[in-house]
């Protein structure tokens, strides 16, 4: 038997055992990365909303309370499962506009570290600035949400938003560090520099607990209330897209109204796959979902775990089978290895049992780093996601989507959907989504169990990241298979993708939700929580 190739964990940094409870209701429940946010759109299921209305109020909400990670100048995916609706899935991921030209990304002659080996392109343009925008698809995905499969309106659901907004940004100790890693990018533009940094240099802190210090982004509510007042299209066809097209060309892009007002998100049926007595369900197209069902179909004729949790052997064949698919992704598909990006994810299941998984991203932290100075929009850096080489099926193109990481998914049983999940953390998303599914579904583990349950990451083909937390006999069998690199799973730098989930067991009408237990401002929310906060406050 060969030896473990291990190579040594780095110094850890924390040294306490954390722990989350899974919240149980049967009422809804939301999962976010932020518990403002979650709160928002538990307050739209209390208001009669549906799965739906709840993952968009959320998905707006974040644009306002966690700026860095998710916001309306982006995009994603979403799949959701109503009673008397069924599985539908959404596409609003972003796209690249008609102005695009490869030969303004050429690249440097070196190379990112990493699997795929990507080149460095001259003066970060794909990664920073004007030259890395793409049209966002947010607006306009979470329109369509609404109007075809949400109780509540346009404007009600932004009426749930616009006074976080108005409030502004509480500052804890999370949000200096989000700050922080990129203040030396975001010093660099002026609304963004203004808005994020004290003085344009300074990060700002709360420094002591009964101190409230807020971000204010002034045009930001106003911004909200033009789109409540005018409507989404008008984000793509009228005075919010004119002003949005005005100062991209300030900023040296050639963009038009008419490649907004082209955009549209899409609505299909989800990928659909079998899986031990299970229907697994996924965003068809560019996004991780593809890769997580091969994996899965894989998984049913080549290995069968056993008992209650993973053992040594089971982790050596999820390495083994990642880190096989993971380098077919990379040279069928393409993939990104520039830098973590920044996402969110949105899990909701609602008292009568419908459920919505929604991704949504900027894709880098803070993503472009560019605040438009006429609406003070935040816009992502999509550019990121396409190889520069040219020739390639993901290479830069004008109008062209590039392939995402994002990965929401539902599992239904019996022709109704009993978990929806998924994971913010760039190319670490899939492999922790198809990981917890394995983990609710191979052994049977409730949602608190999987949560916390170690994981592995394959994505980097030098070495397989194994979680601490690991077992020793796990990590040498992963070793037998695969060069092995054990990291600590910290606040920062994250090592594995950030997760939220909720699920229903339709014998009780019993839901739970749950979150990242590494990550301390997630949390899930219950409808019942925020009714008995409201009645109190």
């Amino acid at each position: 038997m060969a030896p473990a190739r291990t190579i040594p964990t780095e110094r850890r940094h924390q040294h306490w055992n954390l722990s989350k409870a899974q919240a149980v209701s049967t009422g809804g429940i939301v999962t976010s990365q932020s518990a403002i946010a979650a709160a928002a759109g538990a307050r739209a299921l209390a208001a009669g909303g549906n799965a739906v209305d709840a993952a968009i109020v959320t998905a707006m909400a974040l644009h306002v309370t966690e700026p860095w990670s998710s916001g309306l100048g982006g995009g994603g995916f979403m799949l959701l499962d109503l009673p008397g609706t069924g599985a539908q899935a959404i596409n609003f991921s972003m796209r690249a506009a008609g102005d695009v030209d490869p030969s303004r990304y050429p690249t440097t002659g070196t190379t990112r570290h990493g699997p795929f080996q990507w080149p460095l392109v001259v003066e970060e343009r794909n990664t920073v600035g004007y030259d890395s925008i793409l049209i966002p698809g947010a607006v306009d995905g979470f329109a369509l949400a609404l109007e075809k499969f949400g109780k509540l309106s346009w404007g009600d659901a932004l009426e749930h938003v616009i006074p976080l907004a108005e409030e502004g940004l509480p500052v804890g100790w999370y949000t200096s560090l989000a700050i922080a890693v990129e203040a030396h990018q975001i010093a660099r533009f002026p609304h963004t520099r203004d808005v994020y940094l004290r003085g344009g240099c300074f990060v700002p802190v709360s420094e002591s607990d009964g101190e409230k210090v807020h971000i204010e982004d002034p045009l930001m509510p106003d911004f909200l209330r033009r789109l409540q007042r005018n409507g989404a299209r008008d984000f793509y066809a009228g005075e919010i897209g004119a002003a949005i097209v005005a100062d991209m060309q300030a900023g040296g892009r050639n963009w038009t109204l008419a490649d907004l007002d082209s955009y549209r998100a899409r609505l299909a049926a989800p990928e659909a796959s079998p899986y031990r007595g299970f229907e697994l369900m996924g965003v068809p197209g560019l996004n991780g979902a593809p890769t997580v069902m091969r994996f899965f179909r894989q998984m049913e004729g080549r290995h069968k775990p056993k008992g209650s949790a993973p053992g040594p052997e089971d982790y050596a064949t999820f390495a083994a089978l990642m880190r096989e698919l993971w380098e077919e992704r990379y040279q069928s598909m393409g993939d990104d290895q520039a830098q973590d990006k920044c996402t969110t994810h949105v899990s909701v299941v609602d008292k009568a049992g419908g459920m919505a998984s929604l991704t949504n991203t900027m894709g880098s932290r803070f993503g472009s780093k560019v605040s438009l100075p006429s609406t003070g929009l935040l816009m992502n850096n999509g550019m990121f996601w396409f190889d520069p080489e040219p020739g390639r099926t993901n290479s830069i193109g004008p109008g062209k989507w590039p392939l995402t990481n994002a990965c929401p998914m539902l599992a239904r049983r019996d022709g109704r959907p009993v978990l929806a999940l998924g994971a913010a953390g760039g190319r670490r998303v899939p492999p922790t989504v198809l990981q917890l599914l394995s983990f609710c579904i191979d052994y049977g583990m409730d949602l608190e169990a999987a949560f916390h349950t170690p994981r592995i990451d394959p994505v980097r083909l030098e070495a397989v990241s194994c979680d601490h937390r690991l077992p020793v006999d796990a990590i040498e069998a992963i070793g037998r298979v695969a060069p092995v690199q054990v990291n600590e799973n910290a606040v920062y730098p994250v090592m594995f993708a950030c997760a939220g989930a909720v699920a229903r067991d339709w014998a009780t009408g019993q839901n739970s939700g749950m979150t990242t237990i590494d990550l301390p401002y997630a949390t899930p929310v219950t409808e019942d929580e925020v009714r008995r906060t409201d009645q109190r406050g």
